[in-house]
Parts: structure tokens; C-alpha cells; sequence
């Protein structure tokens, strides 16, 4: 089994090496930012992997996702408004509320498909966002200032015990959701992707199947919004407008649908082009430089059009060298 996965995923085996060793060349060339760097790129990338499960491998398009992100998040939050501070009980709260939310949601939109379940999504993640934005109580528009959780023996205002907390939440997803996309069900999910009349004919029941999927990215969201939380200390409601769920979309676009560890790819490029290239906009067009995301957007467009399979998918066929496809 372990061999197997090895083998399958190696990819995403080594990306999660490199994150585990990254702290020490920091330490080494005295550059701590770096890992603040790092730590935004695996709670983005974990988040895009949570998405992955239902806009890669199921085919559905949601644009609600980072709602339960910021559901995750002020878990976190109102928690500690409330005295709670630890954070394994935060998690715990996040993973039940998501996944409620989850059921509800995912029941009432995957009954419908194309423009109408993306409008669902939508709906409900701005209903969720106006919702936070009117709780004065809790800081409204402004958001709420938090100090980081505590997850008992483990000092989140250590750097490297946040940093590693992060990579061991991310590996243990990671784990996870090979054994899920190689699992019986992971492999009715992608052919639900491919034919649902299929599906059904063979007597399965596609409905189960994708709120079963749904409910478990929108958990993996919610995990992701409650570290993330405790990374920033502080909470806003603008983490779960929709805008952040198509940042989440353009990470998967970006890294590659069809390939597990796409979500990470795409996160790290894209946040590395919003750390460096603003920046070199404003060394080589300084009044287009706020504006970076003109820029990105054709390049976008251009792996989109050019690069079936993102980036990954780009790399894959160009040294021909296999990054683990997942077929669907």
C-alpha cells in the first residue's frame, strides 16, 4: 500500500518533502519571512485541494468554498471572543459546522447542475458573508484581532512549531485524500465526472456520491480556515467572499485539475507571482504596478489555452517525464 502510493503520487511526495526541509535553508541563509511565505502557500494549497475534490475530480464548479474557509476561520475566532483557546477544540468545531453546512448546501445544489448549482454556491457563500459582515459583536466588516490558539505542548508563537503544525495538517490531508481518489469511491466520483447516466444505469446513486464529496471538501476548507486564523490572528469576513473562492479555482486551473498535487503547484506559482510581481512592475511599468493581477491574468489564459493539465500538465508533456495523473 505504502509502495503503491509512492509510486502513484510521487509527486506530491516530494513536494511535501520540500516543504519539510525548507526551514532549515531559512534558518540557514537567516531568511524567517520565507516561511510566513510557505505557511500561506500550504494553508492556500490545502484549501485548493479540499475545492479539487469536488471542481477537479467531480466536475462540479462551485464558487463557495472559501465560505467554509471563513466558516473554519471564525470557529477560531468566536471561540476565543468566548474564551476558548484551544485549538484542537477549534478544529473539532470547524470540522462539525463544515461539515453540516456541507450536507445542506451540497443537498440542496447537487440537485441541480451547470449555471444553477454554481449560482447555489454562490448564494449561499454571499448569504454567509453579509451574515458575518452584520455581527458587530464580533468585529462586523472590520473583523475580529485574535491571539493564536493553543493546541496544548505546542507553542504556536514558536515559528517553526506553527510552520510544522501547518505541514503536518497539509501531509495528513494529503494521506488522506490518496487513499480517496484510489478508493472505491474516488473512482465513482471521476466516473460521475465522465457519465453520470452510467453511473446511475449501474444501479449507484451519483447524488450520494457527490455530497459525500462535497461534505469532505468542505470540511478540508474549514480545516484550512481555522490554521489559517491562528496564522494571521486575526479574522475578517472578507475570507469567504466569493472572490476567494475563484482565487482557489485559478490555483487549481493553474497547477493542473486532473493531478493531485496540482492545487500545491498552483499555489505555490501563484503566490510567489503576487510576492515578486508587483515588484518588477513597478522596477519596469511602475504605473501598472497596483495592478499586478492584469498582468496575471493573460498568463493565465495563455496555460489555459496552451497547457492542457496546468502546469503540471505543460511540464508532463513537455520532458515527458510523468507527474501521476489521475485519469478520470
Amino acid at each position: 500500500m505504502i509502495l503503491d502510493l509512492l509510486k502513484k503520487f510521487t509527486t506530491l511526495w516530494v513536494i511535501l518533502v520540500l516543504f519539510a526541509i525548507f526551514p532549515i535553508f531559512t534558518n540557514i541563509l537567516d531568511l524567517p519571512f520565507w516561511n510566513d511565505v510557505v505557511m500561506r502557500i500550504m494553508l492556500l494549497g490545502m484549501a485548493a485541494m479540499g475545492l479539487n475534490i469536488v471542481f477537479g475530480f467531480g466536475g462540479m464548479v462551485s464558487f463557495g468554498h472559501a465560505a467554509f474557509m471563513g466558516i473554519g476561520a471564525y470557529c477560531a475566532g468566536i471561540s476565543q471572543y468566548y474564551g476558548i483557546d484551544n485549538g484542537w477544540y477549534q478544529l473539532l468545531l470547524s470540522v462539525l459546522i463544515c461539515g453540516v453546512l456541507g450536507v445542506i448546501i451540497g443537498f440542496l445544489a447537487l440537485r441541480t447542475s451547470g449555471i444553477y448549482f454554481i449560482m447555489i454556491t454562490l448564494a449561499f457563500a454571499q448569504m454567509l458573508y453579509f451574515l458575518f459582515v452584520s455581527l458587530e459583536q464580533f468585529g462586523g466588516d472590520d473583523g475580529l484581532i485574535m491571539d493564536r490558539s493553543d493546541f496544548i505542548f505546542i507553542d504556536l508563537y514558536e515559528p517553526l512549531r506553527l510552520y510544522y503544525l501547518i505541514f503536518f495538517t497539509l501531509a495528513f490531508v494529503s494521506i488522506m485524500l490518496m487513499l480517496l481518489i484510489r478508493s472505491r469511491f474516488g473512482v465513482i466520483l471521476q466516473a460521475i465526472k465522465s457519465n453520470e447516466n452510467r453511473v446511475e444505469a449501474m444501479g449507484l446513486n451519483p447524488l450520494k456520491f457527490k455530497i459525500t464529496g462535497y461534505v469532505i471538501s468542505a470540511i478540508i476548507c474549514g480545516i484550512s480556515g481555522c490554521l489559517f486564523a491562528s496564522w494571521q490572528e486575526f479574522v475578517s469576513p472578507d475570507i469567504m467572499h466569493w472572490t476567494r473562492s475563484g482565487d482557489l479555482m485559478i490555483i487549481i486551473i493553474l497547477g493542473g485539475l486532473t493531478y493531485l498535487a496540482g492545487p500545491l503547484v498552483g499555489a505555490i506559482v501563484f503566490l510567489l507571482l503576487e510576492e515578486f510581481l508587483p515588484d518588477l512592475l513597478h522596477i519596469i511599468f511602475p504605473s501598472i504596478a497596483e495592478n499586478w493581477m492584469v498582468i496575471f491574468g493573460p498568463l493565465l489564459i495563455v496555460v489555459v489555452l496552451f497547457g492542457k493539465g496546468g502546469l503540471m500538465g505543460v511540464l508532463d508533456a513537455r520532458f515527458k517525464i510523468g507527474f501521476n495523473k489521475v485519469k478520470t
